[in-house]
C-alpha cells in the first residue's frame, strides 16, 4: 500500500520515492565520505526517481528530541566545515545590510509608538504595544551595539567558516530511529553555520530553552566568537509589525511578536 505525502513524495512498501534530484545524490555521497550517515540512505536510482528507506519513527522520546536534533545538527556542520578564501567587501555587505534593516526598524518603531502615544484613548492591541515598547527599543540597541563589534572582529578576515548547511532545519526534518536522521535536504547549502541556527530559531526554536540546545549543540561544535556574535544580532532584530483592520488579530500578532522579543533577549544575554 502506498501514500503520497507533500512534494509528490510517495511512500511504498518501507521505500521514500522521490523525483530524482542529481545534487541530492552527489550530497548524500558527500555527507558519507566525511563520516556523516544521519541521513536516509539511498537504495536505488532510476531514471526519474530515487529511491531511500523510510525511517520508522521511535515512540516516546519527546523529551529527549531537542537535544539529540541538536547535536544531529552540530555533527553534520562539524563534519563537513571548510575554510574559504573570502573578500572583505562582503563583510562590509552584510554589516551595511543589517545596519540599514535596524535603521528602517527603529524609525519604523519610533513613529508607530508616537502615533499611539497622541491617541485619546488606546485600542488594546496599541496599549499591548505602548507597554512593551522599552523591550522592542533595547532589542534595536543590542542588535546596533554587537553589529559594530561583529564587523571590528572580522572587517580584515581572509578566511570564513563554512560547511553544508540544511537551510529547512525543524524538528519535523528530524527523526529518531535506530538511530539519528536528519530529512528533506532539497534545500542545503554550502554557508556558514550561523544560518540554520538562525532560521530553525525563527521557525520554532525561540518556543524552547534555545540557550540549552546552544550549550549542547556546541559540546559537538563549538561556533567561533564572530559566529555567535552574528547569531544573536539575527535572533535580536525584532520582525515587523504590520497592522490590519482587524483589532483582535492586531492584539494576538503583537503578542505573539513580544513574545518572541522577549525570549529572544533572554537568549542573547
Amino acid at each position: 500500500m502506498s501514500k503520497i505525502i507533500k512534494n509528490k513524495t510517495i511512500i511504498c512498501d518501507n521505500k521514500v520515492i522521490k523525483k530524482r534530484n542529481d545534487k541530492l545524490i552527489e550530497l548524500y555521497d558527500y555527507l558519507d565520505s566525511r563520516g556523516f550517515n544521519s541521513h536516509p540512505k539511498i537504495l536505488d536510482v532510476k531514471e526519474d526517481t530515487i529511491e531511500s528507506e523510510y525511517i520508522n519513527k521511535v515512540n516516546n522520546y519527546e523529551l529527549i528530541k531537542g537535544s539529540s536534533f541538536v547535536k544531529t545538527v552540530a555533527l553534520l556542520h562539524k563534519n563537513t566545515i571548510e575554510y574559504k578564501d573570502v573578500s572583505k567587501n562582503k563583510y562590509k555587505k552584510i554589516y551595511d545590510k543589517l545596519l540599514g534593516n535596524i535603521n528602517y526598524l527603529k524609525d519604523y518603531y519610533e513613529k508607530m509608538i508616537s502615533n499611539i502615544e497622541e491617541e485619546v484613548f488606546m485600542s488594546p492591541s496599541h496599549y499591548l504595544f505602548a507597554r512593551n515598547y522599552s523591550i522592542l527599543n533595547n532589542s534595536l540597541k543590542y542588535s546596533r551595539d554587537t553589529l559594530d563589534k561583529w564587523f571590528k572582529n572580522v572587517e580584515n578576515n581572509s578566511k570564513e567558516r563554512v560547511c553544508v548547511v540544511h537551510n529547512n532545519l525543524s524538528l519535523d526534518h528530524f527523526i529518531k530511529g535506530d538511530k539519528d536522521y536528519l530529512i528533506s535536504f532539497d534545500k542545503y547549502l554550502v554557508d556558514t553555520p550561523v544560518l540554520d541556527l538562525y532560521k530553525f530559531y525563527k521557525k520554532e526554536g525561540y518556543k524552547y530553552d534555545f540557550k540549552e540546545l546552544l550549550k549542547i549543540y556546541e559540546e559537538e561544535f563549538k561556533l567561533l566568537d564572530s559566529e555567535k556574535e552574528l547569531l544573536f544580532i539575527l535572533i535580536a532584530i525584532p520582525p515587523k509589525i504590520i497592522e490590519v483592520e482587524d483589532e483582535y488579530y492586531n492584539s494576538i500578532n503583537i503578542k505573539n511578536n513580544f513574545d518572541y522579543i522577549y525570549s529572544s533577549m533572554v537568549n542573547v544575554n
